[in-house]
């Protein structure tokens, strides 16, 4: 349930949106099988730092826990299956906008845009995208339609992508291979 050293929410929300590897850092914390779901206990561990976040009552009371994840599920399960998936998700936090929206794909992206792209993605810093950041990236490029897409369906992508893009094989993505997954010349 709600981690022992405190909440694991406090470094995330506040009154900023989240930065879309921020949400998936948070994704993958919840997600603690892998599944791609958020399963009744996965979902109250959420709830129960969520809740405490807003400085309810501590300890959450049961009833409360139990309301609020009833009318989460009610109004955010959409296939109704008991559980909350990647998109699902993403209607319980303030996310940025879709960075990857702000770049027309019918025209070429310019060596500003790809910088743009690239810094918007590797906020470490450390001149690779990888990890949750190519997760945030692929995320967006895939949803960039406004079509809504599974953490399975990114995650096939990355890795096809990762199969194709990432010439030396070392689990991240650099420049040059970012500019070949966008069709750019860096």
């Amino acid at each position: 349930m709600a981690e022992s050293k405190g909440n694991f929410l406090s470094k995330y929300l506040g009154m900023r949106k989240l930065h879309s590897i921020e949400f998936f850092t948070i994704w993958t914390h919840y997600d603690k099988d892998g599944s791609g779901f958020l399963d009744r206990a996965e979902l109250d561990g959420f709830l129960l730092d969520l809740l405490s976040q807003q400085n309810t009552e501590l300890p959450v009371p049961e009833e409360t826990l139990a309301e609020v994840r009833r009318s989460v599920l009610e109004t955010l399960d959409l296939n109704k299956d008991g559980r909350i998936e990647l998109g699902e998700f993403a209607k319980l936090l303030p996310i940025e906008s879709n960075f990857m929206k702000k770049f027309d794909a019918r025209r070429t992206l310019t060596r500003k845009d790809f910088n743009d792209i690239f810094y918007h993605y590797d906020p470490d810093g450390n001149g690779y995208i990888e990890g949750k950041e190519l997760l945030a990236l692929i995320h967006d490029i895939m949803n960039k339609s406004g079509q809504k897409v599974s953490l399975k369906e990114v995650e096939d992508y990355r890795n096809a992508a990762m199969r194709v893009f990432d010439k030396n094989t070392d689990g991240k993505l650099s420049r040059k291979e970012l500019g070949l997954l966008l069709s750019i010349d860096r």
